[in-house]
C-alpha cells in the first residue's frame, strides 16, 4: 500500500506564480490546501484542478490566527505572495508555529538574510526547515556555486553574473524589484555582509558565446548571502546584465540610474509606482513565459589562485519556479531534508544531482568545459505539470 503524499498548503495560491506551484503539485497528485486573501478567488483557483484541493482559506496577512489556521493544514507551507519584505515574516512565523516547514519563492535578498539569520533559531526551536528562493531566484545559483566552489576549497573570491533575455515580469515581481532596489542590499566583502553603497558600478563580463562581452550593474542577489553558508568564502560579487533589466538604448544609463531609483523609492513615489503596477497585466502570456532564457555564469577563486568556472543555462523562469518549488514541497515532506532551521538551496539539496534532475526541464550546466552528468534526483519530483520546454499544462 503506497504512503499518503503530505498535504501542501500554498499561500498566495491566486498569483501568477501562485497557480502556477498549484498546477505543478496539482499534476503529482499532492493534496492541497489553498490559502490567500479572497475566499472567491480561491475557490475560482481550486475550480481548475481535477481534484487535491482539502481545503480553502481565507487568510489575509494581518490576521495571525487566519495564518496559523491555515499553515496547521499541512505539513509543508509554500509561500508565493510577495512582496516577502511585507508577507514573508507573517507566514512564516505560522509555519513554524504550526510545527510545517517553509518554502517560498522569493528573489529578495534582504528577506532571505533575515530568513537565515533573524528567524534560524525560531526554525530550529520548531524543528522544522525554511528554504527561501527556491525558484529561479536563486535556486540555479546558488547550487552551481556549490559545485564550482567547494572543490577548490576555501575562496578568495566568487563571481556570479546573471544574463536573461526576454523576460516579462509579473506584477508580484516588479513589487519585489521595488523592494530589491531601495538601497537595502548587501555585499559579502572580507568575510561579512556589509551594506552594498550606492556608488554606480559600470564594468563588463565575458559570458559564454552566444551572450558574448557585456555590460553589467550590480546585483542584490541571493548567492550573496545564500553561499557563504556551505561555502567558505572571503568575497561574492554579483551582477547583472543591463541588458537583462532595461532595453537596449536605456541599458547603458542603468549602473548610474540605480542610486537615484534607490533614494526614489525611500519617498512617497514607491507608493505610487506600487499602485501603479496594480493596474498592469497579472504577467505574460504562456509563449511569451515560455521563450525566456537565462544564463549565469559563476566563477571561483581558490585563496591559493586556482579558479574554476561553471556556467548553467535553461528557459521559462516562471515555469521552473514552480518545478523547483514543487519538488521542495515534496522533499520537505517526505521527510527527504533532514536539515533544520534557515537553509540555503545547498544546504538542503545535494548540489550537483539537484542540478542534474532539471536536465528534463532544459536546465543544462557545465564546470570547467564539462557537462554535468545525469544522477538521481535529489528530490522526489517528477515532471509533473511541466515538459521538457518548461511549459505549464
Amino acid at each position: 500500500m503506497s504512503t499518503p503524499q503530505p498535504t501542501v498548503v500554498v499561500y498566495g495560491a491566486t498569483g501568477y506564480t501562485g497557480k502556477l506551484v498549484v498546477a505543478e503539485l496539482s499534476a503529482r497528485g499532492v493534496p492541497l490546501v489553498l490559502a490567500g486573501r479572497s475566499a472567491d478567488r480561491l475557490t475560482a483557483v481550486g475550480a481548475t484542478l481535477p481534484e487535491g484541493v482539502e481545503a480553502i482559506v481565507e487568510a489575509p496577512i494581518d490576521d495571525d490566527a487566519a495564518l496559523r489556521d491555515a499553515a496547521g493544514r499541512g505539513s509543508v507551507v509554500v509561500n508565493c505572495a510577495g512582496p516577502f519584505a511585507r508577507t514573508g515574516a507573517p507566514v512564516l512565523r505560522a509555519a513554524a508555529a504550526a510545527g510545517s516547514h517553509y518554502v517560498d519563492t522569493t528573489g529578495e535578498q534582504d528577506w532571505i538574510a533575515r530568513v537565515l539569520s533573524e528567524h534560524d533559531a525560531e526554525l530550529r526551536a520548531a524543528d522544522v526547515a525554511a528554504i527561501p528562493g527556491m525558484g529561479f531566484d536563486y535556486l540555479p545559483g546558488d547550487l552551481l556555486c556549490n559545485v564550482v566552489g567547494a572543490p577548490l576549497g576555501p575562496l578568495a573570491r566568487l563571481d556570479v553574473a546573471y544574463h536573461v533575455e526576454g523576460f516579462g515580469m509579473t506584477r508580484g515581481t516588479q513589487r519585489s524589484a521595488l523592494e530589491m532596489l531601495d538601497g537595502r542590499d548587501v555585499v559579502f566583502e572580507d568575510g561579512a555582509l556589509r551594506p552594498g553603497g550606492t556608488k554606480p558600478l559600470r564594468a563588463s563580463v565575458e559570458f559564454p558565446a552566444p551572450v558574448g562581452r557585456r555590460t553589467v550593474g550590480r546585483y542584490p542577489a541571493g548567492e550573496v548571502v545564500t553561499a557563504p553558508r556551505h561555502l567558505d568564502v572571503r568575497t561574492i560579487a554579483a551582477r547583472i546584465t543591463t541588458v537583462s533589466i532595461a532595453p537596449g538604448p536605456v541599458a547603458p544609463l542603468v549602473p548610474y540610474a540605480t542610486p537615484v531609483v534607490a533614494r526614489l523609492l525611500r519617498t512617497p513615489v514607491k507608493g505610487l509606482i506600487d499602485r501603479a503596477i496594480e493596474r498592469l497585466p497579472e504577467g505574460p502570456p504562456e509563449d511569451e513565459r515560455r521563450a525566456v532564457r537565462w544564463t549565469i555564469l559563476v566563477t571561483a577563486t581558490a585563496e591559493d589562485g586556482r579558479t574554476s568556472t561553471g556556467v548553467v543555462r535553461g528557459p521559462d523562469i516562471y515555469g521552473l519556479t514552480a518545478r523547483t518549488i514543487a519538488d521542495a514541497a515534496e522533499a520537505l515532506g517526505s521527510g527527504a531534508v533532514t536539515a533544520r532551521g534557515g537553509l540555503a538551496p545547498a544546504q538542503a539539496f545535494d548540489a550537483r544531482a539537484t542540478l542534474d534532475a532539471l536536465a528534463d526541464f532544459g536546465v543544462a550546466y557545465e564546470v570547467d568545459g564539462v557537462a554535468g552528468g545525469s544522477a538521481a534526483p535529489a528530490t522526489t519530483a517528477g515532471r509533473g505539470a511541466t515538459g521538457t520546454d518548461g511549459a505549464a499544462a
